[in-house]
């Protein structure tokens, strides 16, 4: 995203720059055209008009021809002088023109003005043609460079074009960078909301209203989350409070039960019913006991209490307890521990947890009987102990597998989500696939 954030700023200072350039060539050109003044490349312009006129008038006997076919306009005249300054053709001449010039008024008035009226001077065989236009039509200003101004000329406008060049580059790096900053906050703003973070950004700026929409929805997403945990937390209270009624007379049940099963006064028969009362019963109390861990692992709670956990120790306890609790004898487990130092930091209560609901699994999803194996290992080089189950029965559904990273909303299936939740939160890896049966890999860090 940052990599992003630095290409648009790069094209917007590309962009600048660009723009920057060509304004000023732009520029430039217009001054170039305003210096100049154009009209008089026209046909009607002063300069072309008085050709035009000097071309038409000729020497005559007695005087001068001028063609019928050009006229000037009224507020424009012209007059011609011979060699002794003296006026012998003129066209519209106001009467405040003189009639002969000395050699000094030609010179004034073949740059500037004549009596205040702006004129324009052409030498010809016959005489100087003088044009003059209307008092205030015209301006005429001095202007004189030196042929090393000249010289010059080309250096100066590089100077001055990299000059520019450097002050554009310069400013849209500077609004570039602050461009630059404003994305990066807003897109750290973006990524906090999607994970939830609280976000409050200044709002200023050109992006204001959009880091004011961003406030307001993580505003929103904390109220909301707020509600939220405010109904898992009762949720919670409310398992916790049903399963510690419903353990209280479980209990009595089950041990009542048990001391039915075991008395020798009744009939056989009813020893087995008060048996099966008392397995049912201890199936309850699991089914509790899985119905407030998967309430605590659904939100990832850690474990309680973490301390060392002998891995060979703890298989053999949960082999054997599933072994009293009356295994059938279709199923036979082996155990097979190559590292009886291997440990591990954690709460063994929980990874208890998870190694019988490996094995029930097993057992529950082969009710023809299988063999289950279940292995220790330490890989040294790694630093992590391998725990391995596999039998050799029908497997698990392929749509379990895939949602194992999920605890299902009744207390059915919870075996092997736990289990995978379980090995999760105390940092481990979770393998599973059906290969000959069902096989299973667990990886722990080495404590």
């Amino acid at each position: 995203m940052s990599r992003t954030i630095f290409k648009i700023c790069c094209c917007f200072i590309a962009s600048a720059v660009f723009i920057s350039i060509l304004l000023l060539l732009i520029n430039f050109a217009g001054f170039g055209y305003m210096l100049s003044d154009v009209r008089n490349h026209y046909e009607n312009s002063p300069r072309k008009l008085l050709d035009t006129v000097a071309k038409e008038v000729t020497a005559a006997e007695g005087g001068y021809d001028y063609a019928e076919n050009i006229s000037l306009p009224k507020d424009i005249w012209c007059i011609l002088l011979n060699e002794n300054g003296d006026v012998v053709w003129e066209v519209n001449m106001p009467p405040e023109i003189p009639v002969h010039y000395r050699i000094q008024d030609i010179a004034k008035m073949t740059r500037w003005y004549l009596n205040d009226y702006p004129v324009y001077v052409q030498a010809e065989d016959i005489g100087l043609f003088v044009m003059g236009y209307p008092k205030n039509s015209v301006g005429k200003y001095d202007l004189e460079y030196s042929m090393e101004w000249f010289r010059d000329l080309p250096k100066r406008s590089i100077f001055i074009l990299l000059f520019n060049i450097c002050l554009a580059t310069l400013l849209a790096f500077l609004i570039g960078f602050g461009l630059y900053r404003r994305l990066k906050a807003l897109v750290k703003g973006i990524r906090d909301l999607r994970q939830e973070t609280p976000v409050h950004l200044k709002e200023k700026g050109i992006f204001r209203d959009v880091v004011q929409n961003i406030n307001e929805t993580s505003n929103v997403l904390e109220r909301k989350n707020a509600v939220l945990k405010q109904k898992d937390e009762a949720r919670r209270h409310w398992i916790a409070g049903i399963s510690h009624d419903i353990r209280t007379p479980l209990t009595i049940m089950t041990g009542y039960a048990e001391e039915l099963a075991e008395s020798r006064e009744l009939r056989e028969e009813d020893r087995k019913k008060a048996d099966i009362i008392v397995k049912q019963g201890l199936r309850i109390k699991t089914l509790i006991a899985d119905l407030n861990l998967s309430s605590s692992l659904e939100y990832d709670m850690q474990p309680a209490r973490k301390r060392p956990v002998k891995i060979g120790a703890m298989l053999r306890s949960v082999v054997t307890a599933l072994y009293n609790s009356g295994l059938a004898e279709v199923f036979d487990i082996s155990l097979e521990v190559l590292d009886e130092k291997a440990e591990i930091l954690g709460d063994g209560n929980l990874l208890e947890r998870a190694v019988y609901n490996l094995l029930n699994n097993s057992i529950v999803h082969n009710p023809d009987g299988c063999s289950i194996h279940v292995k220790e290992s330490v890989d040294v080089q790694h630093g992590e102990v391998i725990i391995s189950i596999t039998d050799d029965g029908s497997g698990v559904a392929q749509e379990i597998l895939d949602k194992m990273d999920c605890i299902p909303n009744t207390v059915h299936g919870l075996g092997l989500p736990m289990a995978y939740r379980i090995v999760k939160v105390h940092g481990g890896k979770f393998e599973a696939e059906n290969h000959g049966g069902f096989r299973v890999r667990i990886i722990f860090p080495l404590a």
